[in-house]
């Protein structure tokens, strides 16, 4: 009980007051160090299946989710921000920090990319899920592979990439997520022929990170969470998001992935198709789902407003006398 009362009041990290989940992972962690060592679990009144906290902590779990405001997920941006972004990247005037950053944007939005599989994370903060090299992009013209090597022109008649896991966030390795070109400017194929031609280019090879780009004075440069997050909130800034319904704390580099996920919803894909190509392992996508938008309810109200006759057939049985 100490010790969840000096996690939750952030005297294990920061200093400052964290949810209860934090709570419940750290205590999760002492537990777990019992049981590796074939010890009860001091958690739980009782072990084994259907185990439950000893009525203390459980009480301290309640207050603290009780006192937590509502979670607040990041919103899903339409597919209209990521083409503002390209056209903002092809723009002759845009730095090559722009152009890079606009292209893993929308590369992001089409493949449901988590933030950390595509921008740089220095050593100090890497966890399981390792970044994209070139190496594991593979551009196909009529099915046959183009190389790396080929000039910008070729890469760009692409018509489908495949992108291949080396290991993500869940532990899973080595899973494929493909797409084919939408046959516009805007296409996700031509935004990563665009991240190869630049990066090959200027002297990168198959180990190189997809985040990298070089500066006009020739220093190589890596994109981070940081810039992806500024980049969507001007974005929505940009084509007036702000103006319907959306502040800029509720817009980031999720809302990528999360919008990536709601235009596949919107468009009538199915459960299965949306878990396989954002890789969940459950329906933790959901979340991404917001009820909020307006086109879910969209035209029920006229259909609430149409008459139709109807009758109770639950009433009492009538009987002869």
């Amino acid at each position: 009980m100490a010790f969840a009362a000096y996690v939750r009041k952030g005297h294990a990290g920061r200093g400052n007051q964290v949810r209860v989940g934090s709570v419940q992972t750290a205590l999760c962690a002492i537990g777990a160090t019992f049981e590796l060592d074939e010890l009860p679990n001091p958690l739980y009144s009782q072990q084994g299946l259907g185990r439950t906290y000893w009525k203390r902590i459980e009480r301290a779990i309640n207050s603290y989710k009780t006192e937590d405001p509502a979670t607040s997920p990041q919103l899903a941006v339409p597919v209209a921000i990521t083409e503002h972004l390209v056209e903002k990247g092809n723009n002759p005037t845009s730095s090559r920090k722009t152009q890079a950053a606009c292209d893993l944007c929308n590369i992001a939005f089409y493949y449901l990319l988590r933030v950390g599989e595509y921008t740089f994370t220095s050593s100090k903060k890497r966890k399981r899920t390792v970044q994209f090299q070139l190496q594991n992009i593979t551009l196909r013209k009529n099915g046959q592979a183009i190389p790396h090597t080929a000039p910008l022109h070729d890469l760009l008649q692409a018509d489908e990439a495949t992108l291949k896991i080396t290991n993500q966030k869940n532990g899973t390795k080595g899973q494929c997520i493909h797409n084919e070109c939408t046959g516009t400017k805007y296409s996700p194929i031509k935004s990563l022929a665009r991240r190869i031609a630049h990066i090959m280019t200027h002297g990168g090879d198959k180990h190189s990170l997809i985040s990298a780009f070089c500066e006009k004075h020739g220093n190589v440069k890596q994109i981070t969470q940081s810039v992806i997050n500024s980049t969507v909130k001007d974005a929505a800034s940009s084509i007036g998001l702000y103006k319907a319904g959306y502040t800029r704390n509720k817009v980031s580099s999720h809302s990528l992935r999360a919008g990536g996920a709601m235009a596949l919803h919107l468009n009538k894909c199915d459960r299965d198709t949306i878990k396989k190509q954002g890789r969940w392992s459950s329906d933790t996508f959901l979340m991404y789902i917001h009820d909020q938008i307006s086109a879910f309810s969209k035209g029920l109200s006229k259909k609430m407003a149409t008459p139709i006759s109807f009758r109770n057939i639950g009433g009492p049985t009538l009987i002869e006398p």
